[in-house]
């Protein structure tokens, strides 16, 4: 018998289609909510809540995963959701899992915004038994943090700071709405995130800060009536680019929830699982431990044509900010069906990170690609998005298939010889100029000092920065040298703020040109890799819509 199964599914609130995950041991003793934070947070934190919610069902624990209204694969538009429907859905996720497993114990496991969700939570809805909040933040300071992260983009992209933090946190005040970290940011946004702070807790709590935002757990513990703290120290994991060991953290968050639970076994109330809306379905290709979850954003009638979106390395389904949602919704109103898988090891399918690759990435997509040509009439024409490493297979995949008749490639990573030496130069460099930034600040000789910063992982980012093998290099090439037949229309974007794309795009240009593939270069003025604003976005789908236009 399997230790679990796993269903995504889409749930009600407020008459909103939300996306859940739903993890269902063959033997139920306990349950988790899991609530995630906001914008690209939501994006960073997928992996390690999909890894502990499959380490918990071997203990028996059931748990569910959602996406709040307007994020990750759910129904709406951020910048015009009212904020009060995050609390609704809050409320509609716990009201769920107990009526999936009546009489269960019920957690709920919040990060970051999502662990202040959960208190708030807990303070209302007395089924909530135990809490288990991971390097919690409250909204002034997330919205701070937002605000910080758009002064950094924009002097990447302009050289300087386009507006003072101070003028885009009254200019929110104010009520307006200004870009974010890719998302719409409302004045009511900023009004309701003011009230997202700490307050008492009768539950049992289990913390772990994670060497972040000290102050705001040390209020946690102190509003808690009974609380267990941890003390592990992990990278900033909601927005580091790449995937980070938490083997800890979920092992002892493991081990202090198990340690709660009852040793009965509980009911399982399941109804059928609602995977369709008028909008999208989900789909898993394969079987377990090697099933891939896709959803197909689906058009009305027959389709006028396919596409296959391919993410990056670290990246799932939904792309940056939502980049590949917004796009193949858009899509599908014009008669497009999209598959939007999420690779091995990646999102919400099966697998771990480390036995991730571009030749299985590749595989993954020849797979999708193939469910996808079977929901087409025949002859209907296949076309393949792709973001990032995402590039790298799209271009392999195509190489090994005469069907895909347009290709559209967003900040694509140069392959095998056609990668300059300077591109790991480039990011050393980069990695070493953070790092050199941090050490001119007090509180980074402080934790050196008392030895609470890891060298080991520094190490790491400066010397792993995606890197390749010799194997991998060669094995590039050989795509690439298969690829010299292609012979229909590709799109290259690229950010202007970009630090690779220069180098990426003259030398894809000389390739093509090499071979006589038909392709189109664009450049998002200021943009950075994944397109972190609102006007770059709207011109990078606007490009890549007119393109796959018929």
């Amino acid at each position: 018998m399997k230790d679990f199964e796993q269903h995504t599914f889409f749930l009600t609130s407020h008459g909103c289609a939300l996306a859940a995950t739903c993890v269902v041991p063959a033997t139920v003793r306990g349950a988790v909510l899991m609530i995630t934070p906001f914008a690209e947070e939501r994006k960073g934190t997928l992996p390690v809540f999909m890894q502990t919610a499959r380490v918990l069902a071997k203990d028996g624990i059931a748990s569910l995963r959602f996406d709040f209204a307007a994020c990750g694969d759910s129904e709406g538009d951020f910048g015009t959701t009212p904020p009060a429907h995050f609390d609704a859905d809050c409320d509609a996720a716990l009201a769920w899992l107990s009526s999936a497993f009546p009489a269960a114990p019920i957690a709920v496991l919040g990060a970051r915004t999502g662990a202040l969700q959960a208190i708030r939570l807990a303070a209302k809805q007395p089924t909530v038994n135990a809490l288990i909040l991971w390097s919690p933040v409250t909204g002034p300071d997330f919205v701070r943090q937002l605000l910080q992260r758009r002064m950094v983009n924009d002097m990447v992209a302009y050289g300087k700071a386009q507006e003072s933090r101070a003028s885009l946190d009254e200019r929110l005040r104010k009520g307006e709405t200004i870009d974010l970290d890719g998302y719409a940011i409302s004045g009511s946004f900023y009004a309701w995130a003011q009230t997202l702070v700490v307050q008492p807790a009768t539950v049992p709590t289990f913390l772990v800060a994670g060497g972040h935002d000290e102050k705001t757990m040390t209020t946690c513990a102190e509003q808690a009536q009974r609380s267990e703290r941890a003390d592990l120290r992990f990278p900033p994991f909601w927005n580091t680019v790449g995937h980070v060991d938490l083997t800890q953290l979920i092992s002892q968050t493991r081990a202090w929830l198990v340690s709660r639970l009852s040793h009965a076994v509980f009911p399982i109330a399941l109804t059928d699982f609602s995977s369709d809306t008028a909008f999208a379905q989900f789909l898993s290709l394969g079987e377990a431990p090697n099933c891939l979850r896709v959803i197909a954003d689906t058009p009305e009638g027959n389709p006028c044509a396919g596409v296959l979106f391919l993410h990056g390395w670290s990246g799932d389904r939904t792309g940056p900010h939502r980049l590949f949602v917004r796009f193949a919704r858009r899509l599908a109103q014009d008669g497009f069906l999209c598959f939007r898988p999420d690779f091995y090891g990646r999102g919400l399918s099966d697998g771990e990170a480390a036995d991730a690759s571009i030749a299985r990435m590749t595989e993954n997509a020849q797979s999708a690609l193939d469910a996808l040509k079977q929901r087409l009439p025949p002859n209907t024409p296949l076309v393949v998005v792709a973001i990032c490493s995402g590039c790298k297979v799209a271009l392999s995949l195509a190489a090994k298939r005469q069907d895909i008749s347009k290709l559209v490639l967003w900040s694509a990573e140069s392959m095998g010889s056609l990668r300059s030496s300077a591109t790991g130069l480039r990011k050393t460099l980069n990695a070493l100029s953070s790092y050199a930034r941090k050490l001119l600040r007090p509180e980074t000789w402080k934790k050196i000092i008392s030895g609470k910063v890891q060298t080991r992982l520094v190490t790491q980012a400066l010397v792993k920065h995606e890197t390749r093998t010799a194997e991998e290099a060669r094995s590039e090439d050989a795509a690439l040298k298969l690829f010299r037949s292609f012979r229909n229309p590709i799109l290259f974007v690229f950010g202007g703020s970009d630090p690779d794309a220069t180098g990426s795009s003259r030398a894809y240009a000389a390739y093509c040109r090499a071979n006589k593939i038909p392709f189109i270069a664009h450049t998002v003025a200021h943009a950075g890799h994944s397109y972190y604003g609102e006007e770059w976005t709207r011109e990078l789908l606007n490009v890549s819509q007119r393109f796959l236009k018929p």
